[in-house]
Parts: C-alpha cells; structure tokens; sequence
C-alpha cells in the first residue's frame, strides 16, 4: 500500500522560500555596497581624468543598486511604502 504523500503547508513554505529570497538579497546588496565603497576610494585616489569618471560612474551604479535590492527587501519583508509612485 502506497503512502500519502505529506500535506504542505503554503504558509511555511512562502515563509521559507520568503526568508532565503531576502538573505540572497542583504548578502548581494552587502557586495554591491563593498563595490560602490571600493570605486569611491579609487575615485578619490585618482589624479582626475578618464580615470576618476570612470570609478564614479561604477560608485554611482553600485550604490543605486544596493539601495534597489535594499527597497526591495523592505518590500518583500511588509515594510513596503505603496504611495511612492
């Protein structure tokens, strides 16, 4: 005789599923940040030029995407603001 196969619990597994989408998201807005901090320091150690654009470009693209996966985050964990369009 076969045996049923468990029931799941939606809940539990939207909670699960929930808490390791938002650990990838801190952990990959973490080295986004890191790599935001690092273009900043290698623009200001620049001497000017092609050079120091080319790092504050990177610090700014880094920056605006931690700050996304950080938003995003907040919104995945019901913290949401929903008039910010």
């Amino acid at each position: 005789m076969a045996k049923k196969p468990k029931p799941i619990d939606l809940k539990q597994e939207t909670a699960d599923i929930s808490a390791k989408i938002a650990t990838s998201y801190e952990k990959l807005a973490g080295k986004f940040r890191q790599k935001a901090q690092r273009a900043a320091e290698k623009a200001r150690d620049a001497k000017g030029g092609e050079k120091e654009i080319l790092h504050r470009r990177r610090f700014d693209l880094y920056s605006d995407a931690a700050t996304d996966l950080r938003a995003r985050l907040h919104q995945l964990q019901g913290h949401g603001d929903n008039d910010s369009d």
